[in-house]
């Protein structure tokens, strides 16, 4: 069994408000990756692969896997269980990200936001604070 699943039970993936937003204005905008978000998400829920990836930091970096996971070290090292996923391409990747958090306890991933890849991560930037608000409003758990 993976460190990620017990007896073959996947741990949950919800979709925020704020990123159920963020993909109805992308679909809009640009339905190519909102519709190839919207499906690894789908996917995401019923395959214990990728749940099991989505804590595994530069899963995916040598682009031999679909995907890219890694933390979002400026919160993760003040405590923030906060992730991002970079969905490859032929050409490079998507110019989107998804930005998830994870609840231990519950073993529950929580998608936050979808996000531009010019985002740029700042801890001031109105797409972060918006973030960590949600991520306070779910109680999800601190390690410091």
């Amino acid at each position: 069994m993976t460190r990620n699943t017990k007896f073959g039970i996947i741990g949950p993936l919800s979709l925020h408000s704020d990123a159920a937003n963020d993909l109805r204005g992308l679909m809009i905008a640009n339905p190519g990756p909102a519709s190839k978000i919207a499906a690894f998400l789908q996917q995401a829920k019923s395959d214990p692969r990728i749940i099991d990836s989505l804590l595994d930091h530069d899963f995916g970096d040598d682009r031999k896997g679909p995907y890219h996971v890694s933390k979002w070290f400026e919160f993760w090292n003040t405590g923030f269980n906060l992730w991002r996923v970079k969905l490859w391409t032929f050409k490079g990747s998507l110019s989107y990200r998804i930005v998830y958090a994870y609840q231990p306890s519950t073993q529950h991933y929580h998608v936050l936001a979808i996000v531009h890849r010019d985002f740029d991560y700042q801890t001031d930037h109105a797409i972060t604070q918006r973030i960590l608000l949600a991520y306070r409003s779910l109680g999800i758990t601190t390690t410091r």
